[in-house]
């Protein structure tokens, strides 16, 4: 059997910052048009979060469109 895999997970301002330092408002707007991703989880203080892996997938597909 094999190890599960750590899971890394993207905030709103970790990935507002990977984008370039846009506001964590930009990231709602992207989900809100459908344009980025809906986050994966909840914290437990109720910040919505990105899988690492939902993050590498919406950017390759990105790319592919281009």
């Amino acid at each position: 059997m094999t190890p599960n895999p750590i899971r890394k997970y993207w905030t709103k301002p970790s990935l507002a910052e990977r984008y370039g330092g846009k506001s964590t408002r930009t990231i709602d707007r992207w989900v809100e048009a459908k344009r980025f991703p809906p986050p994966d989880i909840r914290l437990p203080n109720g910040q919505p979060a990105w899988a690492d892996s939902t993050i590498e997938n919406h950017e390759r597909a990105s790319v592919a469109r281009a």
